[in-house]
């Protein structure tokens, strides 16, 4: 009767001894992942304060790894750390380096924030009933000039009720915050912009963008494209609403997917076509700044397509040329920042690490991404780039 009794609590515990020995066997196999970059071209000075926050992959071994110059640093956790998501995004580790008590309890989505000089500023939409019942817009603000912070709420209109609202943008002009959001119910999703008065505190309009219905046979999608690596304050965004339905062998067949720009300065929205070459290519676009970008990868590198909002026309592809492997399963890495573009792209030896000059189309670096103790791990490795950022910033 007594092994009737605590089996289960045996049987658990052999399951937790077991899943945490083999985590930390894992962990011993994975402290061996070393990676170093390679110079083979160009300012070895544009690397200096560069760091490379990386998802090292081979079998069940996952590993987050930071990658400098110097070489590499193991950044995953405890055990119970992962569990409980100890790890934070790297973006936010500096907020919480700086500003720990406003960014306690808060959610790491850069877009829920704004942020320039002299401030620090946090939205949310939240409901503590359930779903279907109303939402509470909470907007904490950080003066990062005396580390002093507020907060307010707003209590959203009773016909405000959804599933869920998705922060996706927020922008900041003139006493105006305007908050970009997605939000479903019943499988009808909208795309909202919240627009709220700064000084008197409370909501000033909200404006629906987009609003779809799924059919029974087909359903719809809405994609924003703005950067999502950082917290950005630009003029525009650009969006897709993408109508497909499923074939019988469960592919998607699209079959609508108009797109969309939005200019936050006059409230002005305007369809946006893509050149028909570049349209299997749409997933991969890029909106930074003034500039749309869209990638293509070749066998003789990548071609960097981009078109000027502001001038309203396409401007010369930029090439880069390097040996890619056009069919690897690894999708290139791209991160546009302060006109330059930083690619991390599968080559048959490592990685390709690639810094170039968005204004002249020159190649101001470029190294490779190598194990440096491949001997002990398994070849068929992937490594995906999160984020690639300064150190000194």
């Amino acid at each position: 009767m007594t092994m009737k009794k605590y089996w289960k609590t045996i049987l658990i515990s052999l399951i937790i001894v077991t899943t945490i020995g083999s985590y930390y066997i894992q962990q011993a196999i994975a402290e061996d992942v070393s990676f170093k970059i390679e110079t083979t071209n160009g300012n070895k000075g544009e690397i200096d304060n560069l760091i490379i926050h990386a998802n090292y992959q081979t079998g069940d071994i996952y590993r987050k790894l930071d990658i400098s110059k110097d070489g590499s640093t193991n950044q995953s956790g405890s055990f119970i750390g992962e569990l409980i998501g100890r790890n934070n995004p790297v973006m936010f580790q500096k907020y919480i380096q700086e500003h720990r008590k406003f960014m306690r309890g808060k959610q790491f989505n850069p877009g829920q924030y704004f942020e320039d000089e002299d401030r620090l500023i946090y939205t949310i939409f939240s409901n503590t009933e359930g779903r279907g019942d109303s939402f509470t817009l909470q907007i904490d603000t950080l003066d990062k000039n005396t580390n002093e912070s507020s907060s307010f709420e707003i209590n959203m209109p009773n016909q405000v009720r959804y599933d869920w609202i998705n922060e996706r943008d927020v922008y900041i002009e003139n006493g105006k915050i305007k908050i970009l959001a997605t939000s479903n119910l019943n499988d009808e999703e909208e795309l909202h912009l919240y627009t709220v008065d700064e000084n008197k505190k409370e909501l000033e309009q909200d404006s629906i963008i987009a609003k779809i219905e799924s059919e029974e046979v087909s359903r719809v999608n809405i994609d924003i494209f703005n950067e999502n690596n950082k917290i950005q304050n630009k003029n525009y965004f650009l969006y897709m609403v993408e109508k497909y339905k499923y074939l019988e062998d469960g592919e998607r067949e699209i079959i609508s997917s108009p797109m969309y720009l939005y200019n936050y300065l006059n409230n002005e929205e305007k369809e946006w076509t893509i050149p028909a070459e570049l349209k299997p290519y749409k997933n991969s676009i890029i909106l930074q700044g003034t500039e749309i970008f869209i990638p293509v990868r070749s066998t003789n590198g990548l071609v960097l397509n981009r078109y000027n909002i502001e001038k309203k026309q396409w401007e010369e592809p930029i090439n880069f040329k390097y040996p890619s492997i056009a069919n690897a399963k690894e999708k290139p890495s791209l991160q546009i920042t302060d006109g330059k573009l930083y690619l991390v792209d599968r080559v048959s030896d490592g990685h390709l690490f690639l810094i170039g000059d968005l204004r002249t189309g020159e190649s101001l670096y470029e190294g490779k991404i190598i194990i440096e103790n491949k001997e002990k791990l398994d070849a068929d490795y992937s490594l995906y780039i999160e984020q690639i950022y300064n150190n000194m910033n």
